[in-house]
């Protein structure tokens, strides 16, 4: 009898978590209404920048493409803005949402581990706790990866996620899967309190990062970086 009682409790524990899982799915990640800054980015990073070229990249290889990235994304602001000097390709991604508007592990699942690797990339090389020059100072600590495109073509990547101006730590490993404990974490919290302001941010190049932070060029883009809340704290 005991331990028939036992197992029903046992049971209903976890039917009850089981529960709450499929309750946490079906909350509407847009329910909260949306607070967000008036599109800012395109005029925080130099649309001119002498001796490179200057463009704006679509978010997908296609329009149709693009037109999924920005649903599945659902951000409030993005830009993707690429500085080209003969073969020599710098750019800065910054998606930007709201509060109330996404929450942190739906933001945390489209990272270049697991989106690129998706599309067929490999990573070649990772670190962790990364910092790049900033001003007279340094960034808050990004994660760093070295990847090779399905063209064999090698592209270096520095990433970060703010979070109400504070860093996402994605920990030391390689995030092709997120982590399940900070999966929950997230969905009691947005459960609780709602989701919170966010930018997710991403320096590419074709060649080492470091070789271009002594161009005066890409560190004047690079150093817009701070208005978004990006410098280590103790330069802020």
């Amino acid at each position: 009898m005991k331990r028939t009682a036992r197992y029903r409790w046992t049971l209903g524990g976890a039917l009850g978590v089981l529960a709450f899982a499929v309750g946490i799915q079906f909350v509407d990640p847009i329910r909260e209404e949306a607070a967000p800054r008036p599109p800012h980015l395109s005029a925080l990073f130099p649309e001119v920048l002498p001796g490179w070229q200057v463009r704006d990249l679509p978010l997908g290889a296609t329009e149709y493409q693009s037109e999924v990235v920005s649903r599945v994304l659902n951000y409030d602001d993005v830009l993707y803005r690429e500085y080209r000097r003969g073969e020599v390709r710098f750019a800065v991604y910054v998606a930007y949402w709201g509060a109330g508007r996404m929450p942190v592990r739906l933001v945390a699942s489209h990272t270049p581990d697991r989106c690129w690797t998706e599309n067929g990339w490999q990573c070649t090389a990772m670190r962790f706790d990364e910092r790049i020059p900033l001003g007279d100072g340094m960034s808050a600590p990004g994660d760093w990866r070295r990847f090779r495109d399905p063209n064999g073509d090698t592209m270096y990547v520095i990433f970060w996620h703010l979070i109400d101006g504070e860093v996402h730590d994605y920990g030391e490993r390689f995030n092709a899967v997120p982590h399940p404990l900070e999966w929950w974490k997230d969905a009691i919290d947005q459960a609780m309190h709602g989701s919170r302001e966010q930018y997710f941010v991403r320096l590419t190049a074709n060649v080492p990062l470091e070789s271009l932070w002594h161009e005066p060029g890409i560190r004047s883009v690079v150093d817009r970086l701070r208005e978004l809340g990006l410098a280590a704290k103790m330069e802020r």
